[in-house]
């Protein structure tokens, strides 16, 4: 309970963000609820879009890389939860290889024609859960655990939701991959954080900056 309140700013937007969707889930076929919320789009839109959502690629590795030049022990934290979170996400993935939107409206629905967003590769398998949306709740909750600000734990949920909501806007996923993507994502990162509480070291309080810095 302790954690909880400790997250709190970051949890409670969490809770709320997967009954949303669950909820819409519930009350809305799949693809009337995707075209619902990928309907809307502008220039401005589609172009923040398309570059946020590589937020939830690669960019979480870079940050690690900075982070080994502050505290290894962060640095290693979001690394295993990074991968431990991708592997995952590749599995469920090969279980149901469900049809992504595209592939989905071309064989049930094709007379409706998605928007493509510009300079977007949109794929078409593998589309349960969303991966992107899995690595950026699991990146933006570690960074909460060594982030003492409040305020910026909301923030940092919101990017997180963003990423998830990018997917849909792309059309690269459906509601219910990212529902299942933010729940994997954090469900990884809590159940690390607990056993990683107990591992210390000397040298995990340690830094790059420190191989350059220390006395001879």
């Amino acid at each position: 309970m302790s954690h909880f309140k400790s997250f709190i700013t970051f949890y409670v937007p969490y809770l709320i963000f997967l009954i949303t969707l669950l909820v819409l889930i519930l009350f809305y076929d799949k693809a009337e609820l995707h075209l619902k919320l990928s309907s809307f789009h502008t220039p401005n839109l589609d172009l923040f879009f398309k570059n946020f959502t590589e937020i939830g690629g690669s960019f979480p590795y870079l940050v690690i890389v900075v982070m080994l030049f502050f505290r290894y022990k962060v640095a290693l934290f979001l690394f295993i939860t990074q991968v431990a979170s991708g592997l995952f996400s590749k599995f469920i993935k090969q279980m149901f290889n469900a049809p992504r939107p595209i592939k989905y409206f071309a064989e049930n629905f094709p007379d409706i024609q998605l928007y493509h967003v510009p300079g977007v590769e949109l794929h078409t398998n593998y589309s349960l859960p969303s991966g992107h949306t899995i690595t950026a709740f699991a990146f933006f909750l570690s960074l909460a655990f060594y982030t003492q600000r409040k305020d910026l734990h909301f923030v940092y949920f919101v990017c997180a939701a963003l990423v998830g909501f990018s997917r849909i806007y792309l059309s690269q996923h459906f509601a219910l991959d990212v529902l299942v993507g933010a729940m994997v994502g954090v469900a990884v990162t809590v159940s690390w954080k607990f056993y990683y509480d107990d591992f210390s070291s000397t040298w995990s309080d340690g830094s790059v900056l420190n191989l350059f810095t220390k006395k001879k």
